[in-house]
């Protein structure tokens, strides 16, 4: 194939890393044997010894519900699962954190939340006798990813291997990566008090329909915070005096969030993210609404450059769907499931070096820990 017809794979601001399609699945080929070393090296620090995720090891609770399209939702929103086929989908929401191993919630890390859709078909005019499928919608609390395309990424993650300590290899990563730091030191130097409050990104772009690229992003509708106690709040205000000090240069914001890793012992529960989230559930169902931002053009919304943020005021969010979840799934039936950029429909292909390098980079975790083959029986966990 030469890379004129290879090109012709692409959306119109892709573009194959060293110009070949070949060259750059040679390197993703690489990358998924890194991500098994990591996961090898992880698997020692865990209690049992087993391998799990490379990232979003922890879960705070995979929850059920449903992803309901807006009505009057724009017309260039309405392809693949945002067309008209499906006014409704079972969802499954996966809440987490971002590193590797099981650590106490206070620690800075980003959040995670995949969501899993059911019943999606290839396309909004697609037959009836079309076997529908799940699609996969992975965000985090950052705006973008901790890479400007996949190779960076895995780099950060060889850094970040051993994440309870202030490892030589990840200062020294920092230091050469200042972009990433930024972004890095943004997105986690400050506390948490909820993932159900949080705003979650896409990172990379994806399709939306043959000729237009998205991002995509969900944000909570009222949700309020819990009570804290009074531990939490003293626990809060210490945090707060950490990453609110005096000093905006890089280095001051990195030396701050070293320090906030080193809680090793708190009287506030290590995992009182889940607990919150499990509480408040109880109350209320949690309500986030999903918008989708459009590519614009390679300077400010580009494709192929992990780091820059595509800014509201460049592409504004675009409301396409409400998510309700209202119960918690067992965390025994959701423990093995895969929640990868790979379950997708060709309406919502990744896009970018980083989309089409993390389908290879979350099958070799998948593989190394054993994950489910199969997607799960829908009628099973929302059965009328």
């Amino acid at each position: 194939m030469t890379n004129l017809n290879a090109q012709a794979e692409l959306y119109v601001d892709e573009h194959y890393k060293f110009g070949a399609k070949e060259a750059e699945l040679a390197e993703f080929m690489d990358h998924a044997r890194r991500v098994r070393e990591v996961q090898t090296a992880l698997a020692a620090k865990h209690p049992d010894g087993t391998a799990a995720r490379v990232f979003h090891a922890k879960s705070h609770g995979c929850l059920a519900g449903r992803l309901t399209l807006i009505d009057e939702r724009p017309e260039f929103t309405r392809h693949g699962l945002f067309g008209a086929a499906s006014t409704a989908y079972n969802v499954m929401a996966r809440f987490s954190n971002g590193v590797g191993l099981e650590q106490h919630d206070l620690k800075p890390d980003v959040r995670g939340l995949a969501l899993k859709v059911f019943g999606v078909r290839d396309s909004a005019a697609a037959t009836s006798d079309q076997k529908p499928r799940t699609v996969d919608f992975l965000m985090t609390n950052s705006t973008n990813p901790f890479g400007s395309d996949q190779e960076e990424f895995v780099q950060f993650m060889e850094a970040n291997a051993n994440p309870g300590v202030l490892n030589a290899h990840l200062i020294g990563f920092l230091s050469a990566h200042t972009d990433v730091a930024r972004l890095l030191m943004k997105a986690t130097l400050k506390f948490v008090p909820s993932v159900a409050t949080e705003q979650y990104w896409s990172g990379h772009a994806y399709l939306l329909g043959p000729q237009q690229a998205m991002k995509f992003n969900v944000r909570p509708i009222e949700q309020k915070p819990t009570e804290s106690d009074e531990e939490l709040l003293k626990e809060t205000a210490k945090l707060a005096q950490i990453s609110d000090a005096p000093g905006d240069g890089l280095e001051s914001r990195v030396k701050r969030w070293l320090q906030m890793r080193t809680v090793t012992n708190s009287v506030i529960n290590p995992n009182y993210l889940g607990f919150e989230l499990r509480d408040r559930l109880r109350r209320t169902p949690i309500k986030f609404v999903l918008s989708v931002q459009l590519a614009k053009d390679a300077q400010t919304t580009p494709i192929e450059n992990g780091l820059m943020e595509w800014k509201e005021a460049d592409s504004p969010s675009v409301p396409v769907a409400e998510l309700t979840l209202d119960r918690v799934i067992d965390s025994a039936d959701s423990r093995n499931l895969r929640f990868t950029p790979g379950h997708f429909i060709p309406e919502h292909r990744p896009l970018g070096n980083l989309g089409r390098g993390r389908i290879f980079t979350y099958e070799s975790s998948q593989i190394g820990r054993h994950a489910d083959i199969d997607e799960p029986d829908e009628n099973r966990f929302f059965s009328s």
